[in-house]
C-alpha cells in the first residue's frame, strides 16, 4: 500500500470511528461504480457511518458498500485513488489530497459553491459580482421583521 493510500485508509477509519465521515471523489475514473446518475460528477460527496445497516467494507484498496440512492441500493467500488477528500460532516476535521483533486475544477470555484462542481449556472451565481453591491437595486427594509417569542 502507497503511503497515500495508507493516509487515506488511516484517517477514514479514524473518522468512521468517531462517527460520519463524508468523502469526496472523482466518480468520473472508469475504475469507480456508482450509480450512471452520478457517473459524470467529479465531486461527489458520499457520506458513510459504521452504523449503516448495508454492507460497509473499508479496505486497502478502497471502500466496497452498498449505499442507497434514491431509495436503490447500489453496491459501490470506490479506490482511493478516486478520493480526494474526506471530512467530518460536522466540519470539525478534514483533509484533502490536492495532488488527486480534480484538474478541471478551480479549486477556488469549488469552495465558491459550497463543494458543489461548478456548472456554467453556478459560475454565474458565485461570480465576483454578486458580491458586489448593485447601485440599481434599493435596500431592502426589514422593519417589518419581529421577534417572536
Amino acid at each position: 500500500m502507497t503511503a497515500e493510500k495508507k493516509n487515506k485508509y488511516d484517517f477514514l477509519n479514524y473518522l468512521l470511528g468517531q462517527g460520519d465521515a463524508m468523502v469526496c471523489i472523482d466518480a468520473r475514473r472508469e475504475d469507480v461504480d456508482v450509480p450512471k446518475l452520478h457517473k459524470n460528477n467529479p465531486s461527489l460527496n458520499l457520506i458513510f457511518n459504521l452504523n449503516f445497516r448495508r454492507t460497509l467494507e473499508v479496505l486497502p484498496e478502497g471502500i466496497h458498500a452498498t449505499l442507497a440512492f434514491n431509495g436503490k441500493p447500489h453496491q459501490c467500488v470506490i479506490p482511493f485513488e478516486a478520493i480526494w477528500a474526506i471530512y467530518d460532516p460536522s466540519m470539525k476535521q478534514g483533509q484533502v489530497w490536492e495532488e488527486d483533486f480534480p484538474k478541471d475544477i478551480d479549486p477556488l470555484e469549488f469552495s465558491a459553491t459550497g463543494g458543489q462542481a461548478p456548472t456554467p449556472e453556478l459560475k454565474k451565481k458565485t461570480s465576483a459580482k454578486k458580491n458586489l453591491p448593485n447601485p440599481d437595486r434599493p435596500k431592502r427594509d426589514r422593519s417589518h421583521l419581529r421577534v417572536i417569542k
